[in-house]
């Protein structure tokens, strides 16, 4: 759905606090229908850009338009809209089942579209059995589930998600990304923020954000390409200079190191043209990291 109108549309925007610029002159467009992953160190402006999505703050300069509409007009399209934060918005004195049936209400779904909704939800963030807990009384991690599944409740087009998977066990974290990917395809929108890496690398874009700009966007594989990065096939031979030379020869990128044979590929289609000129006792792939390319591309910045 990258044809789409983007789902969010900023150009320019910027915020300050007192003397600190967070947001500084932000250009950004995240498509309709994807998974976007906003990235970014503490202090970058992340939670900053979502609030400003949602209009929690006004923004000093700048054009932002959310789902078609400018940000001035976003509240007529908060139906459409769920936003989860880092900070708790659940009432500690409801229990699990009450908070999906306050949030349910606010939205207005009907009796038996509210049975179903919330069975549905509680079963994917493993809290059916839950229920009758008190929210103050939920472990972190259990926390987040609910919060989670509150934000979901409407069925919103745009997911604005802030650190969702923190405290989440990983088999969870994996539940909720496949639902995150089931959204995406029937053409919502989920951006999402976080500081992990591998939950980045599962998102179809990727926004890096640095002292308030975006410093690099794209798929995973076009932000790995941008920084240099490439897949390594190391090879382990049983005359390392010699076949190193001969794939020099050929043309590929080679370095040799520890007596293992490095050779950088530019796609994975060159492995096996690679053993056609080689036969290793043994070889592994070392695929680049979201991580590292981050770290060259914040350098260079």
């Amino acid at each position: 759905m990258l044809g789409m109108q983007p789902a969010i549309s900023a150009r320019g925007v910027s915020k300050s606090f007192g003397r600190q610029r967070v947001l500084d002159s932000l250009t950004v467009d995240i498509p309709s229908g994807v998974t976007y992953c906003l990235l970014g160190p503490n202090g970058s402006g992340k939670t900053t850009f979502i609030r400003a999505i949602v209009r929690l703050l006004h923004l000093d300069g700048g054009e932002l338009s959310v789902l078609g509409r400018p940000v001035s007009r976003v509240d007529e399209i908060y139906s459409k809209i769920g936003y989860m934060t880092q900070h708790k918005a659940l009432y500690p004195d409801l229990t699990v089942q009450e908070n999906m049936e306050f949030y349910a209400g606010l939205y207005g779904l009907k009796k038996q579209q509210r049975v179903d909704r919330i069975g549905e939800l509680l079963k994917m963030v493993d809290l059916s059995e839950h229920r009758g807990r008190l929210a103050g009384a939920l472990s972190g991690g259990m926390y987040q589930r609910l919060s989670l599944a509150c934000t979901l409740i409407h069925q919103p087009q745009l997911l604005l998600l802030d650190e969702p998977t923190v405290g989440v066990d990983p088999r969870l974290r994996q539940t909720f990304w496949e639902y995150f990917n089931r959204l995406a395809g029937e053409g919502k929108t989920v951006l999402i923020t976080t500081h992990l890496m591998d939950e980045a690398e599962k998102c179809q874009r990727v926004g890096y954000m640095r002292a308030g700009r975006m410093a690099a966007q794209g798929t995973p594989e076009e932000i790995l390409r941008l920084a240099g990065l490439k897949p390594v096939l190391k090879l382990w031979l049983a005359e390392p200079e010699r076949d190193a030379a001969q794939l020099l020869a050929q043309g590929y990128e080679i370095d040799v190191v520890g007596g293992v044979v490095q050779v950088r590929l530019e796609s994975h289609a060159q492995i096996k043209e690679v053993l056609s000129n080689v036969s290793p006792l043994d070889m592994r792939l070392a695929e680049p990291k979201l991580e590292e390319a981050f770290l060259r591309l914040s350098e260079a910045a």
